[in-house]
């Protein structure tokens, strides 16, 4: 009876963190067919139906079927650590510069391998006098299998940190693959020292630590371009730069070339997704340099970059030239994408920032009118 109790208390401590979060995630979305929704509702289920193992095993009932609940609760298990999973990885592959991840599908592939075993080690159960040896391969493969995500899982996490360039999503990345790691460990040592594993209530962990960065991320970003927003960034200047001592640093203002054009011949639609473009080429590019980019309005955008080192900013800036074309060509887009900059230097402990942006900005349209001027002299 303790046991039981105890599973129920675990239920109602879930609850207290998943329902708010569960009601969040439907007002926001506006839609229940939604990764978030599912994983949320198979932890619930999955705690539900351990539950009703637990009863079914200390009572015999017609209405409780021992092999149908165990099995029941060992597909929702399965349906938790996938969804979560996926959960993680749709956060990520959008984030994927170069790599689309449309292979993304196949990670579900061991999923329905190992719901197959699961079913077929059950009916194979229930028409066994001795369960002995089906019950250790049941909970083998289904450890197996739960680890395996997991430890693929850490394996992205800590890919898109290392190799991918995005400034926002590096944070993310960089707390869950540490999160999945912790979790690896403690689900071996659960195995290891109690001989079974009650996942519900890590995975309920994993779902708050994954809102709580999903929304941290969410406040501080430009939905548009995805870069930080403009009171990310007065945050940003406030910190790092006017309240404290600082070190040497380069404001760079950045504005698309022939924006109005773009808008008037394509549409807003196709002026939305250059915005978009720029924005994720910035992203990569301060997630190279550790530098902090934001979206001032419009078609402007700012990059601090860190150091006292003009060259690296030159290299950035022609850098920006580059991927942008890059990204242009993958685009397929039927028009010319380019952008001005205009720098300044911010000397240590500075505190005249908003001096600084007007000149950086000033610095800019000086680029830009050259460029025009340039293009009707014929120079390029």
């Amino acid at each position: 009876m303790d046991v039981i109790l105890g599973k129920i208390w675990l239920v109602i401590f879930n609850s207290l963190i998943l329902l708010p979060m569960l009601y969040s995630v439907i007002k926001t979305e506006k839609r229940l067919a939604n990764i978030h929704v599912i994983s949320i509702l198979s932890v619930f289920v999955t705690q539900a139906t351990d539950i009703a193992v637990t009863v079914s095993s200390y009572r015999n009932s017609l209405f409780l079927n021992s092999y149908l609940l165990t099995l029941m609760w060992q597909l929702s298990l399965l349906l938790s650590i996938v969804s979560v999973f996926y959960l993680v990885l749709n956060e990520l592959k959008e984030k994927y510069q170069r790599n689309n991840l449309k292979s993304d599908w196949a990670y579900v592939v061991p999923a329905i391998f190992e719901a197959s075993l699961l079913v077929f080690f059950n009916l194979s159960a229930f028409n066994a006098t001795d369960v002995s040896l089906i019950s250790t391969a049941t909970g083998t493969s289904l450890y197996f299998i739960i680890n395996f995500y997991i430890l693929i899982g850490s394996w992205l996490c800590y890919k898109t940190y290392v190799y991918n360039l995005d400034f926002d999503i590096k944070y993310i990345a960089r707390k869950h693959f540490f999160f999945y790691l912790i979790l690896c460990l403690v689900l071996f040592l659960q195995q290891l020292i109690f001989g079974y594993v009650d996942f519900a209530t890590s995975i309920t962990t994993l779902l708050m630590f994954n809102i709580m960065t999903h929304s941290k991320t969410l406040i501080s970003q430009d939905a548009l371009s995805g870069v930080n927003n403009r009171v990310s960034f007065n945050k940003y200047i406030n910190n790092v730069f006017v309240s404290r001592e600082h070190g040497a640093a380069f404001i760079v203002f950045i504005d698309i070339d022939k924006f109005k054009h773009i808008n008037d011949t394509y549409g807003h639609i196709e002026g939305d997704e250059a915005i978009a473009l720029v924005g994720k080429t910035l992203k990569s590019i301060a997630g190279e340099t550790n530098s902090f980019v934001a979206r001032m309005g419009g078609d402007e955008f700012v990059l601090v970059v860190n150091g006292a080192d003009e060259t690296k900013v030159k290299r950035i800036i022609q850098n920006i030239t580059y991927e942008l074309e890059e990204r242009l060509i993958f685009s397929n887009k039927e028009y010319d994408l380019t952008v001005s900059c205009g720098y300044v230097p911010v000397a240590p402990n500075s505190k005249n920032i908003k001096e600084l942006i007007a000149k950086a900005d000033k610095l800019m349209y000086l680029d830009k009118q050259n460029k025009n001027q340039g293009a009707v002299n014929g120079v390029y």
